[in-house]
């Protein structure tokens, strides 16, 4: 069940980059819809048929108030476009294409989530899970035309309801269309925080230290990852202010503190380690709350991967002491490459136990 905690993030992810993708666009689609409202009434009011009538689909011309024009839905999608710029037909588009990608994180979310189905312990979160299955995508057109249907009317000729039934006006086609993407616009939003409140609850029921450690060795991948990159951009600043040279290991130091006080609280810079052997060590940077120790380290000329290899098993000795290292990360930044078969020497240092170096 603790593979559920890579999972999750994935998940949550996904579904992040879909709503920074998305939501706005889905706001501005809605609000496009929206400057449509005021025209029902006026559809309504040039109506000249009736439910049941062999005139439904006649209105009174605007040019010319004493005739009448017998039109279908696309007559009023056009009239929309001249009045509002509004193209309902391309937002309808847009809207389905939007909700097909969610749809797509549906489908991959029931399928990884379906494990909390084999555990008692998560019964609420396995309902919330039907309801991700059984989610609505706004509704269709016909729930809102069904409302504007009169519960009695006169039929003067039964040939019209032998022929399929009901024929529904071509206005309400239109508007009812239009009500129904209203709903399908908003359905992301809602379906965004149903799956985040399901992703949460499980998150919450998952074992709290292993949570912990899948957060924090996700933010310090990244950070080590890019912490070239950024040591790249501080040599370039605006208006030829003078750069920040990373020259040696106290740079990094600082650097590298700077950037963990954005995803840490409590950073304790420098602790001493409990004796080993006669002697005391201090610690680069102590994660408090995540009891991770991390250990830093910048190459130079006569400190390549001997030397480091040497220095780090001296420090894992020292810090197996130490009461809040439950973790041991080594960072070595490396930007000359003075250190030769890179990735045989990262796994030697792997293999020490309670031990990680990037």
């Amino acid at each position: 069940m603790n593979d559920l905690i890579p999972t999750i993030n994935a998940i949550r992810q996904q579904l992040s980059g879909l709503m920074e993708n998305y939501h706005q666009e889905l706001i501005d689609i809605a609000g496009q819809l929206d400057t449509t409202t005021d025209y029902n009434n006026y559809f309504e009011r040039i109506w000249q048929g009736g439910w049941a009538r062999t005139d439904i689909a006649y209105y009174q011309n605007p040019n010319n108030q004493h005739q009448t024009i017998q039109v279908d839905a696309n007559y009023f999608y056009d009239f929309l476009i001249k009045q509002t710029n509004t193209d309902v037909d391309e937002l309808g588009k847009r809207t389905y294409t939007i909700i097909a990608e969610f749809k797509k994180l549906q489908t991959h979310a029931l399928t990884e989530l379906s494990l909390i189905g084999d555990e008692e312990k998560f019964a609420n979160e396995v309902l919330l899970l039907e309801k991700v299955k059984d989610f609505k995508w706004g509704f269709e057109s016909t729930a809102f035309i069904k409302t504007r249907i009169p519960n009695h009317m006169p039929v003067y000729d039964l040939n019209i309801l032998s022929r399929g039934g009901l024929e529904v006006p071509p206005h309400l086609q239109a508007w009812g269309y239009i009500q129904s993407l209203k709903t399908k616009a908003v359905a992301p939003v809602n379906f965004s925080e149903l799956l985040t409140q399901l992703l949460r609850q499980v998150e919450l029921k998952l074992p709290r230290r292993n949570l912990r450690t899948d957060y924090t060795e996700k933010i310090l991948f990244d950070v080590f990852e890019n912490f070239h990159l950024s040591c790249r951009q501080l040599r370039n600043r605006h208006d030829n202010r003078p750069g920040f040279e990373v020259n040696d290991e106290y740079d990094v130091q600082d650097l590298m503190h700077a950037v963990l006080k954005l995803h840490f609280k409590d950073i304790r810079e420098e602790e001493y380690t409990p004796s080993y052997a006669g002697s005391a060590t201090r610690v680069d940077f102590l994660l408090k709350e995540e009891q991770v120790v991390i250990e830093v380290k910048k190459t130079r000329q006569g400190l390549a991967d001997k030397q480091v290899g040497e220095q780090l098993i001296l420090d894992i000795a020292h810090y197996r002491n130490h009461p809040d290292c439950k973790d041991l990360i080594c960072f070595v930044y490396d930007p000359e490459g003075r250190i030769k078969m890179r990735l045989g020497w990262k796994t030697t240092c792997v293999n020490f136990p309670a031990t990680k170096c990037p």
